[in-house]
C-alpha cells in the first residue's frame, strides 16, 4: 500500500521539474531599429528621452513590463525604455524594460543610458 502512495509523489516531482521552463517568461524581441533610452519626464504628448524632447505620434503605443498597452495619458514611468521612431521622427512605440531586459541589453553590448537621481522634497 505504501508503495502505491510513493509513485504519485515521485510522478508529481518529475512533472514539476520538467514543466518549470514552460512557465518561465521569455524576454520580448524588439525591432532592430529600436533604441535604448532614459525616460526622464512625461507630459503627454511630450516625452523627454535622453534629455531630448520627443512628441508621441498619432497611434503611438506604450507597452508596460507585462507587454500590455498603457494609455499615454496615464504613463508616469521614469526609467530605462526601448523606443522606436516613425518616419517623421516622432515616438511611435515605447517599451518599459524589465530588469532582465536591461541585463540582456548590457550583455549584447548596448550602451545603457545612465539614470539621473531624482530628489523629491516634501
Amino acid at each position: 500500500m505504501k508503495k502505491l502512495q510513493v509513485v504519485p509523489f515521485i510522478l508529481l516531482i518529475v512533472l514539476i521539474t520538467f514543466s518549470h521552463p514552460v512557465f518561465s517568461q521569455q524576454t520580448r524581441k524588439f525591432p532592430t531599429d529600436s533604441q535604448l533610452g532614459n525616460l526622464t519626464a512625461v507630459a503627454f504628448p511630450v516625452f523627454t528621452i535622453n534629455g531630448q524632447k520627443m512628441t508621441m505620434s498619432a497611434g503611438g503605443q506604450i507597452r508596460g513590463v507585462d507587454n500590455l498597452i498603457i494609455l499615454p495619458t496615464t504613463a508616469n514611468y521614469i526609467g530605462l525604455i526601448r523606443y522606436q521612431l516613425d518616419t517623421m521622427g516622432n515616438l511611435h512605440r515605447v517599451w518599459i524594460l524589465t530588469p532582465d531586459e536591461v541585463k540582456e541589453a548590457e550583455s549584447e553590448g548596448h550602451l545603457i543610458p545612465k539614470l539621473k537621481k531624482l530628489f523629491f522634497f516634501f
